[in-house]
């Protein structure tokens, strides 16, 4: 973790709380053709672009040629979990040797697929290993604090505006 960037970071976010807003986008396009993912993105950031492909399991009407959607939505919750939990430990310098994160929950099908209107998970569940030579308070209120900072556990625990749109092409 880069403690001089993130200080940097902090000291423009005081001064300046409009330069803390950033906007994100993402454009991606579903596959019409007869073979392949069912869906792909580009990814741009700061150095570069990455292409990701998604494809629905089998059961949900995809080949399973990729991971589906809510692999991606736990992949997105565990990355941001654990930068943040990485990041408060390294301003609150904390040695973190080794940080592994399971995020999993069970999710009931029969939503998307219009069969019912049961609630589509019983939730989520973060289970942290860390190795550290901290106390277990110490990694305690690390975890405490990054619950409270975490953008992904923020979008999972409060309700966030959504807006949708349709326009037709052609």
């Amino acid at each position: 973790m880069n403690l001089e960037a993130l200080e940097k970071t902090i000291a423009l976010f005081r001064s300046d709380p409009a330069k803390a807003r950033k906007e994100n986008v993402l454009e991606g396009e579903w596959n019409t053709k007869d073979s392949g993912a069912q869906f792909h993105a580009d990814l741009v950031f700061e150095s570069g672009k990455l292409s990701l492909e998604m494809d629905n399991p089998k059961a949900m009407g995809g080949e399973g040629l990729a991971p589906g959607p809510l692999q991606y939505c736990l992949f997105g919750m565990a990355s941001c979990f654990a930068g943040t939990f990485m990041m408060v430990a390294a301003k609150q310098g904390v040695e973190i040797q080794r940080l592994k994160i399971r995020v999993e929950n069970v999710v009931d099908m029969t939503r998307p697929l219009g069969i019912s209107q049961n609630p589509l998970t019983d939730g989520v569940r973060i289970r942290l290993s860390v190795s550290s030579p901290a106390s277990e308070s110490v990694l305690q209120k690390i975890e405490e604090q990054s619950r409270e900072q975490c953008p992904a556990v923020w979008c999972l625990t409060n309700p966030v505006p959504l807006s949708i749109s349709l326009h037709r092409e052609g």
